[in-house]
C-alpha cells in the first residue's frame, strides 16, 4: 500500500513538471512570435514613412548652399610624375562683388600667384523714372552687379586656393576642373596653329610661334588658370537727372512774348499765302479763258442739242 502511494506521488510530480515545462515553452514561443510580428509590423509601417521622407521634395527655402570642399588638396600619385596643365572654373553668388574681388586678389597674392584679368560690371536690368520739381526726374534702376576674374596660381597651391573661396560664397552655381598632360595640351595648341596660321608664313616665323607656344604651355604647367565669375543679389539704385522738355518749358518765353510771336508768325503766314496766290497766276488765266469760251459757245450749244 505504501509502495502504491509512493508511486502515485512520484507520477504526479513528474506530470506536473512536464506540464510546467510545456507551458513555459509554449509561452516563450508565443511571446517570440508576437515580438517578431510586432517588429515586422513596425518595420512595414515605418519603411514607407522613411522612404517618403527621403524621397519627398523639400519645401524649406535654402538661404545658403555651398559644399565643404571644392577640390581635394591631396596630390594624386598618377599626376605626381606628370606635367599637368590645370584649369578651373568657379561660378558663385556673393554678398558684395567689390569686396569679394579685393579678397580674391589678396588670396592670389598670398598664394604666390598673380591677377591676370578683372572685370566688374553693374548691369541695369530695369529702370523707371518719375518727374519732380524744377525740371528734374528721379530714376530708379534695378542693377545686377557681376564680376569676372582670371587668376594664375602655382599648380601645387591651386586646390587650396579654390577651397579658400568658400567663405566668400553665398550660393555655388557651377564648378569645373580639368587637368591635361603637357604633351596633350601642346598638341592641341599646335593643331590650333595649323588651322589659324596661313600657309605662306615663313618658316622662321613658324618656329618663333612654336617656341612662344611651348613657353606659354610651360607657364600654364607652373601656374594653374582659374576663372572666377561671381554675382551679387540685385539692388535698387536711385539718382536724379534732367528732363529737357520740362527745362525748356520752364525757361521759355512769357505769355505776352509768345502772343506777340504768334502775331508775327500769323502775318508772315498771310504774306506767304499771298505770294503763293501770286505764283499761280497762270491758273487764273486758264480759268478765265475757259469761262469766256463757255459763255461764247453756250448759245450754239443750246441750238445744236434742242
Amino acid at each position: 500500500m505504501k509502495k502504491t502511494i509512493l508511486i502515485l506521488a512520484m507520477s504526479m510530480v513528474l506530470v506536473s513538471g512536464c506540464s510546467k515545462k510545456t507551458e513555459e515553452i509554449a509561452s516563450e514561443a508565443s511571446t517570440s512570435a508576437q515580438d517578431s510580428m510586432t517588429a515586422q509590423t513596425e518595420s512595414v509601417a515605418n519603411s514607407p514613412a522613411e522612404n517618403a521622407d527621403v524621397n519627398a521634395p523639400s519645401t524649406t527655402p535654402v538661404t545658403e548652399q555651398k559644399p565643404d570642399t571644392i577640390l581635394n588638396d591631396q596630390v594624386n600619385p598618377a599626376e605626381a610624375s606628370r606635367r599637368m596643365v590645370r584649369e578651373a572654373n568657379v561660378n558663385f553668388e556673393s554678398k558684395d562683388v567689390v569686396k569679394t574681388a579685393l579678397e580674391i586678389e589678396k588670396l592670389s597674392l598670398e598664394s604666390g600667384g598673380f591677377l591676370e584679368q578683372k572685370n566688374i560690371d553693374f548691369v541695369v536690368r530695369e529702370s523707371t523714372s518719375h518727374p519732380i520739381a524744377d525740371g528734374k526726374i528721379r530714376i530708379f534702376e534695378k542693377v545686377e552687379p557681376q564680376a569676372e576674374m582670371i587668376v594664375r596660381i602655382p599648380s601645387e597651391k591651386a586646390a587650396h586656393f579654390v577651397n579658400q573661396l568658400l567663405p566668400l560664397m553665398h550660393f555655388l552655381n557651377r564648378q569645373q576642373y580639368s587637368a591635361k598632360r603637357y604633351e596633350l595640351k601642346l598638341l592641341e595648341e599646335k593643331i590650333g596653329q595649323t588651322q589659324a596660321i596661313p600657309n605662306n608664313v615663313a618658316s622662321a616665323q613658324m618656329s618663333e610661334i612654336s617656341r612662344l607656344t611651348r613657353l606659354e604651355v610651360q607657364d600654364r604647367v607652373r601656374y594653374s588658370t582659374i576663372v572666377i565669375a561671381f554675382t551679387q543679389p540685385t539692388t535698387v539704385r536711385e539718382h536724379q537727372d534732367i528732363n529737357l522738355d520740362a527745362v525748356a518749358q520752364l525757361n521759355g518765353d512769357s505769355f505776352w512774348q509768345r502772343a506777340w510771336y504768334g502775331i508775327q508768325q500769323g502775318w508772315q503766314f498771310v504774306l506767304s499765302l499771298v505770294v503763293v496766290l501770286i505764283t499761280i497766276w497762270p491758273l487764273y488765266l486758264i480759268l478765265l479763258i475757259g469761262f469766256l469760251a463757255y459763255r461764247g459757245l453756250k448759245p450754239y450749244w443750246n441750238k445744236w442739242f434742242k
